[in-house]
Protein backbone atom coordinates (compact mmCIF):
# COMPACT_ATOMS: atom_id res chain seq x y z
CA UNK A 1 0.00 0.00 0.00
CA UNK A 2 1.51 3.44 -0.95
CA UNK A 3 2.07 5.80 1.57
CA UNK A 4 1.97 9.63 0.47
CA UNK A 5 4.79 11.63 2.04
CA UNK A 6 5.07 15.82 2.39
CA UNK A 7 7.59 17.63 0.14
CA UNK A 8 9.07 20.31 2.90
CA UNK A 9 12.71 21.51 2.81
CA UNK A 10 13.01 19.95 -0.31
CA UNK A 11 13.07 16.54 0.00
CA UNK A 12 9.65 14.24 0.49
CA UNK A 13 9.23 13.33 4.54
CA UNK A 14 6.68 12.03 7.02
CA UNK A 15 6.39 12.28 10.75
CA UNK A 16 5.24 10.08 13.64
CA UNK A 17 1.40 9.77 13.83
CA UNK A 18 -1.01 7.33 12.58
CA UNK A 19 -1.60 7.12 8.48
CA UNK A 20 -4.62 8.60 7.53
CA UNK A 21 -6.43 6.34 4.80
CA UNK A 22 -7.37 7.36 1.53
CA UNK A 23 -10.54 5.42 0.02
CA UNK A 24 -12.23 5.54 -3.87
CA UNK A 25 -15.57 6.80 -3.03
CA UNK A 26 -17.40 4.67 -5.77
CA UNK A 27 -16.09 1.65 -4.31
CA UNK A 28 -14.27 2.19 -1.10
CA UNK A 29 -11.88 0.25 -1.73
CA UNK A 30 -8.53 1.38 -0.11
CA UNK A 31 -6.39 3.40 -2.57
CA UNK A 32 -3.14 4.82 -0.13
CA UNK A 33 -1.90 6.47 3.12
CA UNK A 34 -1.22 10.03 3.77
CA UNK A 35 1.43 10.43 6.51
CA UNK A 36 1.32 13.13 8.74
CA UNK A 37 4.12 15.92 9.27
CA UNK A 38 6.28 17.06 11.78
CA UNK A 39 6.91 20.53 13.15
CA UNK A 40 6.66 22.91 10.54
CA UNK A 41 8.79 25.59 11.61
CA UNK A 42 11.75 24.82 9.58
CA UNK A 43 9.54 24.48 6.44
CA UNK A 44 7.76 27.91 6.73
CA UNK A 45 11.42 28.93 7.44
CA UNK A 46 12.54 27.34 4.31
CA UNK A 47 9.72 28.73 2.31
CA UNK A 48 10.57 32.33 3.59
CA UNK A 49 14.24 32.58 3.44
CA UNK A 50 15.13 30.35 0.57
CA UNK A 51 12.35 30.34 -2.00
CA UNK A 52 11.00 34.08 -1.23
CA UNK A 53 14.52 35.55 -2.11
CA UNK A 54 14.63 33.14 -5.30
CA UNK A 55 11.53 34.58 -6.69
CA UNK A 56 12.09 38.27 -6.09
CA UNK A 57 14.99 38.02 -8.06
CA UNK A 58 13.15 37.14 -10.95
CA UNK A 59 10.83 39.68 -12.89
CA UNK A 60 7.33 39.47 -13.11
CA UNK A 61 7.88 38.03 -16.89
CA UNK A 62 10.12 35.80 -15.93
CA UNK A 63 8.36 33.90 -13.02
CA UNK A 64 5.67 34.08 -16.05
CA UNK A 65 7.46 31.48 -18.03
CA UNK A 66 7.69 29.21 -14.80
CA UNK A 67 3.92 29.54 -15.03
CA UNK A 68 3.27 28.85 -18.82
CA UNK A 69 6.48 25.70 -17.75
CA UNK A 70 4.57 24.97 -15.47
CA UNK A 71 1.43 24.54 -17.50
CA UNK A 72 3.15 22.34 -20.11
CA UNK A 73 4.43 20.19 -17.81
CA UNK A 74 1.14 19.36 -16.41
CA UNK A 75 -0.75 19.41 -19.76
CA UNK A 76 1.40 16.58 -20.56
CA UNK A 77 0.32 14.42 -17.73
CA UNK A 78 -3.10 15.42 -18.52
CA UNK A 79 -4.82 12.04 -19.07
CA UNK A 80 -3.21 9.93 -16.06
CA UNK A 81 -4.50 12.97 -13.67
CA UNK A 82 -7.41 12.73 -15.23
CA UNK A 83 -7.84 9.10 -14.77
CA UNK A 84 -6.38 9.48 -10.91
CA UNK A 85 -9.14 12.19 -10.46
CA UNK A 86 -12.04 9.71 -11.41
CA UNK A 87 -10.40 6.96 -9.03
CA UNK A 88 -9.67 9.26 -6.24
CA UNK A 89 -12.35 11.89 -6.04
CA UNK A 90 -15.46 9.66 -7.31
CA UNK A 91 -15.10 12.01 -10.47
CA UNK A 92 -16.71 11.17 -14.41
CA UNK A 93 -14.20 11.90 -16.61
CA UNK A 94 -16.03 15.45 -17.68
CA UNK A 95 -15.78 16.67 -14.12
CA UNK A 96 -12.33 15.64 -13.66
CA UNK A 97 -11.25 17.34 -16.38
CA UNK A 98 -13.24 20.78 -15.34
CA UNK A 99 -11.11 20.43 -12.19
CA UNK A 100 -8.13 19.63 -14.04
CA UNK A 101 -8.51 21.80 -16.70
CA UNK A 102 -9.74 24.70 -14.37
CA UNK A 103 -6.34 24.95 -13.18
CA UNK A 104 -3.89 24.60 -15.92
CA UNK A 105 -6.53 27.53 -17.51
CA UNK A 106 -5.30 29.74 -14.27
CA UNK A 107 -1.66 29.00 -14.59
CA UNK A 108 -2.64 30.21 -18.72
CA UNK A 109 -4.01 33.24 -17.90
CA UNK A 110 -1.77 34.51 -15.11
CA UNK A 111 1.42 33.50 -17.17
CA UNK A 112 -0.20 35.71 -19.85
CA UNK A 113 -0.90 38.41 -17.60
CA UNK A 114 2.21 37.86 -16.90
CA UNK A 115 3.43 39.15 -20.42
CA UNK A 116 1.76 43.18 -20.21
CA UNK A 117 3.40 43.94 -16.78
CA UNK A 118 6.46 45.82 -16.08
CA UNK A 119 9.97 45.37 -15.59
CA UNK A 120 10.07 47.02 -12.25
CA UNK A 121 10.06 44.83 -9.23
CA UNK A 122 6.36 46.60 -8.16
CA UNK A 123 3.57 47.24 -9.75
CA UNK A 124 2.03 50.71 -10.21
CA UNK A 125 -1.26 51.18 -8.91
CA UNK A 126 -2.23 55.12 -9.64
CA UNK A 127 -1.18 58.05 -11.10
CA UNK A 128 1.18 60.71 -8.68
CA UNK A 129 -1.44 62.95 -6.86
CA UNK A 130 -0.21 66.75 -5.20
CA UNK A 131 -0.64 66.68 -1.69
CA UNK A 132 -1.11 70.48 -2.18
CA UNK A 133 -2.00 72.51 -4.95
CA UNK A 134 1.18 74.54 -5.01
CA UNK A 135 4.02 71.78 -3.76
CA UNK A 136 5.48 69.19 -6.35
CA UNK A 137 5.49 66.88 -3.24
CA UNK A 138 3.95 63.84 -5.00
CA UNK A 139 2.60 60.68 -3.30
CA UNK A 140 1.94 57.41 -5.57
CA UNK A 141 1.02 53.94 -4.52
CA UNK A 142 2.96 50.51 -5.61
CA UNK A 143 2.64 46.63 -4.87
CA UNK A 144 5.40 45.04 -3.55
CA UNK A 145 5.89 41.51 -2.83
CA UNK A 146 5.87 39.85 0.83
CA UNK A 147 9.08 38.84 2.11
CA UNK A 148 7.14 36.03 3.70
CA UNK A 149 4.96 32.46 2.65
CA UNK A 150 2.08 32.22 1.23
CA UNK A 151 0.06 29.03 2.93
CA UNK A 152 -2.70 28.03 0.86
CA UNK A 153 -5.28 25.77 2.20
CA UNK A 154 -7.83 23.86 -0.25
CA UNK A 155 -11.15 22.12 -0.24
CA UNK A 156 -11.29 18.62 -0.98
CA UNK A 157 -13.87 19.29 -4.04
CA UNK A 158 -11.31 20.82 -6.02
CA UNK A 159 -7.81 19.44 -5.43
CA UNK A 160 -6.74 20.35 -8.94
CA UNK A 161 -7.76 23.82 -9.53
CA UNK A 162 -7.77 24.70 -6.02
CA UNK A 163 -3.92 23.87 -5.59
CA UNK A 164 -2.93 25.20 -9.28
CA UNK A 165 -5.34 28.19 -9.28
CA UNK A 166 -3.52 29.81 -5.57
CA UNK A 167 -0.25 28.89 -6.75
CA UNK A 168 -0.24 30.95 -10.12
CA UNK A 169 -1.41 33.93 -8.23
CA UNK A 170 1.37 33.88 -5.61
CA UNK A 171 4.11 32.74 -8.17
CA UNK A 172 3.61 35.59 -10.21
CA UNK A 173 3.32 37.64 -7.32
CA UNK A 174 6.75 37.04 -5.60
CA UNK A 175 5.55 34.93 -3.01
CA UNK A 176 6.67 31.02 -2.46
CA UNK A 177 3.94 28.25 -1.80
CA UNK A 178 3.26 25.88 0.90
CA UNK A 179 0.12 24.44 0.09
CA UNK A 180 -1.89 21.74 2.11
CA UNK A 181 -4.88 19.86 0.38
CA UNK A 182 -7.66 18.21 2.21
CA UNK A 183 -6.95 14.84 3.09
CA UNK A 184 -9.73 12.65 2.07
CA UNK A 185 -8.72 14.08 -1.42
CA UNK A 186 -4.88 14.52 -1.72
CA UNK A 187 -4.36 11.89 -4.05
CA UNK A 188 -4.53 13.94 -6.92
CA UNK A 189 -2.91 16.85 -5.01
CA UNK A 190 -0.01 15.11 -4.53
CA UNK A 191 0.72 13.58 -7.98
CA UNK A 192 0.33 17.32 -8.85
CA UNK A 193 2.99 18.05 -6.26
CA UNK A 194 5.29 15.35 -7.84
CA UNK A 195 5.18 17.19 -10.94
CA UNK A 196 5.60 20.64 -9.17
CA UNK A 197 8.69 19.31 -6.92
CA UNK A 198 10.43 18.04 -9.55
CA UNK A 199 13.02 20.16 -9.59
CA UNK A 200 13.19 21.06 -13.59
CA UNK A 201 11.21 24.38 -13.21
CA UNK A 202 10.45 26.00 -9.88
CA UNK A 203 13.52 26.95 -8.02
CA UNK A 204 14.23 25.59 -4.16
CA UNK A 205 11.81 26.40 -2.14
CA UNK A 206 9.10 28.35 -3.98
CA UNK A 207 6.79 25.05 -3.72
CA UNK A 208 6.13 22.77 -0.55
CA UNK A 209 3.49 20.23 -0.41
CA UNK A 210 1.79 19.30 3.28
CA UNK A 211 -0.66 16.27 3.25
CA UNK A 212 -2.09 15.22 6.06
CA UNK A 213 -2.77 17.73 9.11
CA UNK A 214 -2.07 21.21 9.55
CA UNK A 215 0.34 20.38 12.93
CA UNK A 216 1.70 23.25 14.30
CA UNK A 217 2.17 25.19 10.67
CA UNK A 218 -0.01 28.48 12.42
CA UNK A 219 2.07 29.05 15.18
CA UNK A 220 4.56 30.18 13.33
CA UNK A 221 3.59 32.44 10.53
CA UNK A 222 4.31 36.19 10.78
CA UNK A 223 3.27 39.54 9.73
CA UNK A 224 4.62 39.12 6.05
CA UNK A 225 2.73 36.06 5.44
CA UNK A 226 -0.13 35.14 3.74
CA UNK A 227 -2.89 32.47 4.50
CA UNK A 228 -5.24 31.71 1.87
CA UNK A 229 -8.36 29.06 2.87
CA UNK A 230 -10.75 27.40 1.15
CA UNK A 231 -13.82 25.48 3.31
CA UNK A 232 -16.52 25.70 5.60
CA UNK A 233 -17.68 28.59 7.83
CA UNK A 234 -16.58 26.68 10.97
CA UNK A 235 -12.73 26.02 10.45
CA UNK A 236 -12.66 29.41 8.88
CA UNK A 237 -14.14 30.92 12.07
CA UNK A 238 -10.86 29.02 14.18
CA UNK A 239 -8.46 30.44 11.96
CA UNK A 240 -10.02 34.07 12.43
CA UNK A 241 -9.75 33.78 16.31
CA UNK A 242 -6.31 31.61 16.29
CA UNK A 243 -4.08 33.47 19.16
CA UNK A 244 -1.05 33.68 17.03
CA UNK A 245 -2.60 34.60 13.74
CA UNK A 246 -5.02 37.21 15.08
CA UNK A 247 -1.41 38.60 17.08
CA UNK A 248 1.07 38.57 14.45
CA UNK A 249 -1.36 40.14 11.65
CA UNK A 250 -1.29 37.63 9.63
CA UNK A 251 -3.24 38.43 6.13
CA UNK A 252 -6.12 35.78 6.12
CA UNK A 253 -8.05 35.64 2.69
CA UNK A 254 -11.21 33.06 3.39
CA UNK A 255 -13.36 31.96 0.05
CA UNK A 256 -16.03 29.61 2.57
CA UNK A 257 -19.31 27.98 1.56
CA UNK A 258 -22.28 29.97 0.44
CA UNK A 259 -26.30 29.38 -0.62
CA UNK A 260 -25.79 31.01 -4.40
CA UNK A 261 -28.75 31.41 -5.91
CA UNK A 262 -30.55 31.82 -9.28
CA UNK A 263 -33.14 34.57 -10.25
CA UNK A 264 -35.52 34.29 -12.98
CA UNK A 265 -37.14 36.95 -14.15
CA UNK A 266 -41.20 37.36 -14.83
CA UNK A 267 -40.43 37.96 -18.35
CA UNK A 268 -38.93 34.34 -19.07
CA UNK A 269 -41.39 32.93 -21.17
CA UNK A 270 -41.93 28.92 -20.80
CA UNK A 271 -40.36 27.41 -24.27
CA UNK A 272 -37.95 30.23 -25.48
CA UNK A 273 -34.11 30.08 -25.31
CA UNK A 274 -33.87 31.88 -22.08
CA UNK A 275 -36.13 29.35 -20.67
CA UNK A 276 -33.79 26.41 -21.90
CA UNK A 277 -30.64 27.93 -20.61
CA UNK A 278 -32.13 28.17 -16.69
CA UNK A 279 -32.86 24.48 -17.20
CA UNK A 280 -30.02 23.71 -19.02
CA UNK A 281 -27.91 25.82 -16.41
CA UNK A 282 -29.92 24.30 -13.36
CA UNK A 283 -28.76 20.46 -13.78
CA UNK A 284 -25.04 21.49 -14.56
CA UNK A 285 -24.84 23.47 -11.70
CA UNK A 286 -27.07 20.75 -9.19
CA UNK A 287 -25.04 17.94 -10.84
CA UNK A 288 -21.11 18.60 -11.89
CA UNK A 289 -19.04 17.37 -9.09
CA UNK A 290 -21.87 16.02 -7.57
CA UNK A 291 -23.03 19.23 -6.35
CA UNK A 292 -19.91 19.41 -4.49
CA UNK A 293 -18.69 22.97 -5.77
CA UNK A 294 -18.45 26.15 -4.05
CA UNK A 295 -20.49 28.40 -6.45
CA UNK A 296 -22.89 25.78 -7.31
CA UNK A 297 -26.82 26.82 -7.09
CA UNK A 298 -28.95 26.01 -4.27
CA UNK A 299 -31.57 28.59 -4.42
CA UNK A 300 -33.66 28.74 -7.64
CA UNK A 301 -35.89 32.15 -7.42
CA UNK A 302 -38.90 31.94 -9.72
CA UNK A 303 -42.06 33.92 -9.95
CA UNK A 304 -44.84 31.99 -8.77
CA UNK A 305 -46.74 32.02 -11.69
CA UNK A 306 -43.82 30.18 -13.42
CA UNK A 307 -43.31 28.12 -10.68
CA UNK A 308 -44.96 24.67 -11.79
CA UNK A 309 -43.94 24.86 -14.68
CA UNK A 310 -40.29 25.06 -14.08
CA UNK A 311 -40.82 22.51 -11.61
CA UNK A 312 -41.38 19.32 -13.54
CA UNK A 313 -39.11 20.63 -16.74
CA UNK A 314 -36.21 20.77 -14.17
CA UNK A 315 -37.51 16.95 -12.37
CA UNK A 316 -37.83 15.57 -15.76
CA UNK A 317 -34.40 16.34 -16.58
CA UNK A 318 -32.67 15.79 -13.48
CA UNK A 319 -34.83 12.43 -13.33
CA UNK A 320 -32.58 11.54 -15.98
CA UNK A 321 -29.65 12.44 -14.26
CA UNK A 322 -30.58 10.30 -11.51
CA UNK A 323 -30.99 7.37 -13.46
CA UNK A 324 -27.27 7.69 -14.89
CA UNK A 325 -25.63 7.92 -11.25
CA UNK A 326 -23.38 5.04 -10.04
CA UNK A 327 -19.55 4.32 -10.31
CA UNK A 328 -17.65 6.79 -12.52
CA UNK A 329 -16.05 4.29 -13.85
CA UNK A 330 -18.59 3.32 -16.29
CA UNK A 331 -19.00 5.25 -19.19
CA UNK A 332 -23.13 5.32 -18.66
CA UNK A 333 -22.45 7.09 -15.38
CA UNK A 334 -23.26 10.87 -16.05
CA UNK A 335 -22.96 11.49 -11.96
CA UNK A 336 -20.68 10.56 -9.08
CA UNK A 337 -20.35 10.08 -5.73
CA UNK A 338 -19.94 12.29 -2.62
CA UNK A 339 -16.21 12.45 -1.87
CA UNK A 340 -16.61 10.72 1.56
CA UNK A 341 -19.03 8.92 3.70
CA UNK A 342 -18.98 11.69 6.27
CA UNK A 343 -20.06 14.42 3.14
CA UNK A 344 -22.73 11.98 2.85
CA UNK A 345 -24.20 12.35 6.00
CA UNK A 346 -24.10 15.72 6.40
CA UNK A 347 -25.83 15.96 3.17
CA UNK A 348 -28.92 13.97 4.41
CA UNK A 349 -29.07 15.76 7.81
CA UNK A 350 -29.08 18.98 5.72
CA UNK A 351 -31.82 17.55 3.43
CA UNK A 352 -33.55 16.54 7.23
CA UNK A 353 -33.52 20.41 8.11
CA UNK A 354 -34.53 22.06 4.47
CA UNK A 355 -37.46 19.76 4.86
CA UNK A 356 -38.48 22.29 7.83
CA UNK A 357 -39.86 24.73 5.00
CA UNK A 358 -39.62 22.50 1.62
CA UNK A 359 -40.62 19.56 0.90
CA UNK A 360 -39.01 16.98 -2.25
CA UNK A 361 -40.58 17.21 -5.15
CA UNK A 362 -37.93 14.71 -7.05
CA UNK A 363 -35.22 12.44 -5.63
CA UNK A 364 -35.13 9.92 -3.27
CA UNK A 365 -32.14 10.86 -0.50
CA UNK A 366 -31.73 7.18 0.78
CA UNK A 367 -31.74 5.49 -2.61
CA UNK A 368 -28.88 2.52 -2.78
CA UNK A 369 -29.18 1.35 -6.12
CA UNK A 370 -26.64 2.74 -8.63
CA UNK A 371 -25.17 2.17 -11.76
CA UNK A 372 -22.31 -0.56 -11.68
CA UNK A 373 -21.89 0.49 -7.82
CA UNK A 374 -20.87 -2.66 -5.66
CA UNK A 375 -23.90 -3.27 -3.59
CA UNK A 376 -23.96 -1.48 -0.09
CA UNK A 377 -20.59 0.23 -1.25
CA UNK A 378 -19.91 3.99 -2.49
CA UNK A 379 -21.25 7.63 -1.00
CA UNK A 380 -23.91 7.87 -3.47
CA UNK A 381 -26.68 10.87 -3.42
CA UNK A 382 -29.02 11.15 -6.38
CA UNK A 383 -30.20 14.73 -7.64
CA UNK A 384 -32.39 15.99 -4.98
CA UNK A 385 -35.04 18.84 -5.99
CA UNK A 386 -37.64 20.65 -3.18
CA UNK A 387 -40.05 23.47 -3.24
CA UNK A 388 -40.28 25.74 -0.32
CA UNK A 389 -43.47 25.24 1.38
CA UNK A 390 -43.24 29.02 3.64
CA UNK A 391 -40.48 30.87 5.30
CA UNK A 392 -39.28 32.29 2.06
CA UNK A 393 -40.15 35.40 3.63
CA UNK A 394 -38.41 34.38 6.68
CA UNK A 395 -34.38 35.37 7.52
CA UNK A 396 -34.13 32.65 10.16
CA UNK A 397 -35.74 29.85 7.62
CA UNK A 398 -33.80 26.71 7.00
CA UNK A 399 -33.97 28.00 3.19
CA UNK A 400 -31.67 30.60 3.92
CA UNK A 401 -29.12 28.96 6.45
CA UNK A 402 -28.69 25.10 5.17
CA UNK A 403 -26.20 24.77 2.36
CA UNK A 404 -26.37 20.89 1.75
CA UNK A 405 -22.95 20.46 -0.05
CA UNK A 406 -24.51 17.58 -2.82
CA UNK A 407 -26.85 17.52 -5.71
CA UNK A 408 -29.66 19.44 -4.06
CA UNK A 409 -31.16 22.74 -4.70
CA UNK A 410 -34.62 24.24 -3.37
CA UNK A 411 -37.52 26.25 -5.84
CA UNK A 412 -38.43 29.16 -3.75
CA UNK A 413 -40.91 31.51 -5.09
CA UNK A 414 -40.85 34.93 -4.83
CA UNK A 415 -43.34 38.47 -6.17
CA UNK A 416 -41.64 38.71 -9.55
CA UNK A 417 -40.37 42.09 -8.33
CA UNK A 418 -36.75 42.08 -7.70
CA UNK A 419 -36.64 43.72 -4.36
CA UNK A 420 -38.48 40.72 -3.50
CA UNK A 421 -35.76 38.66 -4.88
CA UNK A 422 -32.80 40.78 -3.19
CA UNK A 423 -34.55 40.21 0.08
CA UNK A 424 -34.73 36.77 -0.19
CA UNK A 425 -30.84 36.30 -1.59
CA UNK A 426 -29.66 38.44 1.03
CA UNK A 427 -30.96 36.49 3.96
CA UNK A 428 -28.17 33.87 2.56
CA UNK A 429 -25.50 36.41 5.06
CA UNK A 430 -22.95 36.49 1.58
CA UNK A 431 -23.19 34.57 -1.67
CA UNK A 432 -20.13 33.89 -4.16
CA UNK A 433 -22.81 34.08 -6.96
CA UNK A 434 -25.80 35.02 -8.21
CA UNK A 435 -27.60 34.21 -11.77
CA UNK A 436 -30.31 36.82 -13.38
CA UNK A 437 -32.46 35.63 -16.19
CA UNK A 438 -33.91 38.47 -18.28
CA UNK A 439 -34.24 40.39 -21.24
CA UNK A 440 -36.10 43.10 -19.33
CA UNK A 441 -33.46 46.35 -18.92
CA UNK A 442 -34.85 47.65 -16.51
CA UNK A 443 -35.26 44.32 -14.46
CA UNK A 444 -31.56 43.97 -14.62
CA UNK A 445 -30.20 47.60 -14.24
CA UNK A 446 -32.62 47.50 -10.55
CA UNK A 447 -30.68 44.15 -10.07
CA UNK A 448 -27.01 45.15 -9.78
CA UNK A 449 -27.90 47.89 -7.46
CA UNK A 450 -30.36 45.48 -4.95
CA UNK A 451 -28.32 42.34 -5.39
CA UNK A 452 -24.68 43.48 -5.64
CA UNK A 453 -24.05 44.27 -2.36
CA UNK A 454 -24.90 40.45 -1.58
CA UNK A 455 -22.24 39.02 -3.73
CA UNK A 456 -19.33 38.50 -5.57
CA UNK A 457 -20.12 38.11 -8.66
CA UNK A 458 -23.44 38.43 -10.60
CA UNK A 459 -23.68 36.44 -14.24
CA UNK A 460 -26.48 38.26 -15.88
CA UNK A 461 -28.01 35.91 -19.23
CA UNK A 462 -30.21 37.14 -21.85
CA UNK A 463 -31.98 35.83 -25.21
CA UNK A 464 -29.48 37.34 -26.96
CA UNK A 465 -26.38 35.61 -25.13
CA UNK A 466 -27.81 32.10 -24.11
CA UNK A 467 -26.27 30.68 -26.75
CA UNK A 468 -23.19 31.73 -25.93
CA UNK A 469 -23.73 31.35 -22.43
CA UNK A 470 -20.88 29.82 -19.63
CA UNK A 471 -22.41 28.03 -16.59
CA UNK A 472 -22.52 30.44 -13.81
CA UNK A 473 -20.53 28.03 -11.61
CA UNK A 474 -17.44 28.31 -13.76
CA UNK A 475 -14.88 30.45 -11.74
CA UNK A 476 -12.57 32.13 -14.60
CA UNK A 477 -9.24 33.67 -13.73
CA UNK A 478 -10.03 37.07 -15.42
CA UNK A 479 -12.64 37.65 -12.63
CA UNK A 480 -13.36 37.92 -8.93
CA UNK A 481 -13.35 34.89 -6.88
CA UNK A 482 -15.10 35.68 -3.35
CA UNK A 483 -18.02 36.72 -1.67
CA UNK A 484 -18.95 39.06 1.90
CA UNK A 485 -20.30 37.97 4.94
CA UNK A 486 -21.06 34.07 4.81
CA UNK A 487 -19.27 33.41 1.50
CA UNK A 488 -16.05 34.30 3.82
CA UNK A 489 -15.37 38.28 2.71
CA UNK A 490 -12.16 37.22 0.78
CA UNK A 491 -11.06 37.45 -3.16
CA UNK A 492 -9.01 35.88 -5.26
CA UNK A 493 -8.36 35.61 -8.50
CA UNK A 494 -9.75 38.44 -11.22
CA UNK A 495 -6.53 39.24 -13.26
CA UNK A 496 -4.15 41.37 -12.16
CA UNK A 497 -6.40 42.31 -8.71
CA UNK A 498 -5.43 38.95 -7.24
CA UNK A 499 -2.04 39.56 -7.19
CA UNK A 500 -2.95 42.21 -4.46
CA UNK A 501 -3.59 39.50 -1.83
CA UNK A 502 0.17 38.70 -2.14
CA UNK A 503 1.70 42.41 -2.33
CA UNK A 504 1.55 45.04 0.13
CA UNK A 505 0.28 48.50 -0.96
CA UNK A 506 3.49 51.28 -0.50
CA UNK A 507 2.52 54.47 -0.44
CA UNK A 508 5.68 56.47 -1.89
CA UNK A 509 5.99 60.21 -0.85
CA UNK A 510 8.46 62.18 -2.92
CA UNK A 511 9.31 64.88 -4.69
CA UNK A 512 7.67 65.11 -9.09
CA UNK A 513 11.05 64.30 -10.43
CA UNK A 514 11.95 61.57 -7.89
CA UNK A 515 8.65 59.70 -8.81
CA UNK A 516 9.16 59.91 -12.70
CA UNK A 517 12.84 58.49 -12.27
CA UNK A 518 11.11 55.28 -9.97
CA UNK A 519 8.55 54.65 -12.98
CA UNK A 520 11.81 55.21 -15.38
CA UNK A 521 9.49 58.03 -16.66
CA UNK A 522 10.33 61.95 -17.49
CA UNK A 523 9.27 64.45 -14.87
CA UNK A 524 5.87 66.54 -15.08
CA UNK A 525 6.67 69.96 -15.92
Amino acid sequence: MRTLESFLNGKWTSGPGTPALLVNPATEETLAHVAPAGSLAEAVAYGRDVGGPALRALSFRQRGALLQALAKKLHGEREALIDLAVTSGGNTRGDAKFDIDGGLGVLAAYAELAETLPEDPWLTVDEPAALVRTSKVRAQHLLVPRHGLAVHINAFNFPSWGLIGKLAVAILAGMPVLTKPATSTAALAHRIGELLAGGDILPPGAFQLLVGPAQDLFDHLGPQDVLAFTGGAHTAGLLRTHPNLVASGVRLNVEADSLNSVVVGPDVAEGSELWDLVLRDAVIEMTQKAGQKCTATRRILVPQASLPALRDALAERLADIAARTGNPASKAVKMGPLSTGQQLADARAGITRLQEHASIVRGDPHRHDFVDAPAGKGFYLEPILLEATGGQSDPKASLHHVEVFGPVATLIPYDGKIAGAAAIVGFGGGSLVTTLYSDDREFTARAVAELGPHLGRLVLADEKSAAASFSPGCVFPQANHGGPGRAGNGAELGGRLGLELYMQRLAVQAGASQLARLSGRAAAT
